[in-house]
């Protein structure tokens, strides 16, 4: 993935294409990619700056780029409603208003967003302020500051990247069997000077949770993907959701390498091939070179971060996930848009459908937020904000999930999160909430809000 940092007064061109791309099995692919054959840049940019983007649609379907995790109007969140035709150019600017952040920018094209983010429509989207810019961390990029896009593929029998789907994707997900890292077949290895190395890290994977570890130590993490945490937090395992982002330490000066392990969970196919259980990949291995790195301390505090306060919200919603809804809903839902080979997938008893709001939200009141589902364990993503988790899975969250999220966990008993909105989105250019295994986005698993 390329560096790519906006000037001042500078519009930024991004041109979806088809590409081909070797993943590194000698054979090249059918891919798609933003301003490169596969995936998108590696955007750099300040709190404060308006990026004054040109979107350029060079594909022979339409499609659209979606800004995740970014606080900012409905007309230019990149939602399925701004759809960009073939030949087409969508010109939004996009203001950052949040503070220093991880989020990164995919397809949210309605019935397309899984296969076109899955063969490469996605880059990512650092925002920096003046305190990460001041902050006693590793800052230098590709030297001891790196972004990781970890994935999952399906090669065939000629090393091709296959993705197709049918009832048991539809119902799980599409999963691969091979970890991919930037594009390329892991494990991948990196020298580092001695000193403190920064990963940032992305789960762009369409249905698959990741569990990651250290070959040495724990993780330390620093920052989840709407900020910094209030201090590190060191955890053995760090379990991620498709679309979460997380930001981790490693120390280089005790050890001359280390290794970013990721361990795939086998069920359903995957249990037949492999076995039940964890099967744990080398991801990055990490060598420590002659040079001289960041020296400073793992860090105590990061960020002032209070307690979310649910005595704050003015009301309470409900969002129940639902896997099958029967043949009548299916009908409506495949005439609505929604790809699920014959079945749908519903949010509060609906599939999601283009010119229906589900939801009206006054702008600037904190609601509570409370998702759950009828069957498997699903990541909720809510457009155009960031929000704090009260509850996960009827219990607290992890340490390291405890600081500003757009991603929650909703698997046993209710998931509860703090949410407040600041920027409108009307009825031509609403939000979305919607679960992140994009084949149960594609299938129905969705719905749309205003704020206003």
């Amino acid at each position: 993935m390329t560096d790519l940092t906006p000037g001042l007064n500078e519009r930024i061109s991004l041109t979806c294409a088809a590409g081909q791309h070797d993943f590194g099995t000698g054979a090249t692919s059918q891919t798609l990619g933003i301003n490169s054959n596969y995936l998108g840049p590696v955007l750099r940019a300040k709190q404060g700056q308006t990026l004054p983007f040109d979107v350029h649609n060079q594909l022979d379907t339409v499609t659209t780029l979606h800004w995740h995790g970014l606080h900012i109007p409905g007309e230019v969140d990149g939602g399925p409603h701004q759809e960009i035709e073939p030949g087409a150019t969508w010109s939004p600017d996009v203001p950052l208003v949040q503070h220093a952040s991880m989020n990164w920018f995919h397809s949210h094209m309605h019935g397309l967003t899984a296969e076109q983010t899955h063969k490469g429509l996605a880059g990512v989207l650092l925002i920096e302020d003046d305190a990460s810019l001041s902050a006693d961390l590793p800052g230098t990029y590709s030297v001891d500051d790196f972004t990781l896009v970890l994935q999952d593929k399906v090669f065939d029998g000629n090393g091709r990247m296959a993705y197709g789907v049918s009832a048991q994707v539809f119902e799980d997900g599409f999963e691969g069997e091979t970890l991919v890292v930037n594009g390329t077949l892991a494990p991948v290895a990196q020298q580092v000077p001695s000193g403190l190395v920064r990963l940032r890290l992305l789960n762009a994977c369409n249905a698959r949770f990741l569990t990651l570890s250290m070959a040495t130590g724990p993780i330390s993490v620093i920052a989840s993907e709407g900020g910094f945490l209030p201090s590190l937090v060191e955890t053995e395992t760090l379990f991620m959701s498709p679309g979460e982002r997380y930001e981790i330490l490693v120390d280089m000066r005790a050890l001359a390498t280390n290794t970013l392990q990721v361990g795939f969970e086998n069920e359903g196919f995957f249990a037949t091939l492999f076995g039940s259980g964890l099967t744990t990949l080398d991801a990055l291995t990490l060598t420590r070179n002659s040079g001289k790195g960041f020296d400073g301390a793992m860090p105590n505090r990061l960020a002032t971060l209070t307690l979310p306060d649910p005595t704050q919200a003015v009301r309470t919603r409900d969002f129940r996930l639902q896997m099958d809804t029967g043949a009548d809903l299916a009908a409506l839902a495949l005439a609505w848009g929604n790809v699920c080979g014959g079945g749908a997938m519903a949010i509060n008893g609906q599939p999601m459908k283009m010119d229906r709001i589900d939801e009206a939200v006054a702008k600037g009141e904190t609601e509570i937020w409370r998702i759950s589902v009828d069957d498997m364990l699903h990541p909720f993503h809510i457009h155009g904000c960031s929000f704090r988790i009260l509850s996960q899975n009827g219990g607290p969250p992890p340490a390291y999930a405890q600081g500003w999220k757009d991603m929650v966990h909703v698997e046993d008993g209710w998931s509860e999160v703090l949410v407040r909105f600041d920027f409108d989105a009307p009825e031509n250019a609403p939000y979305m909430y919607h679960c992140h295994i994009l084949e149960h986005e594609d299938c129905g698993m969705m719905g749309q809000f205003t704020v206003g």
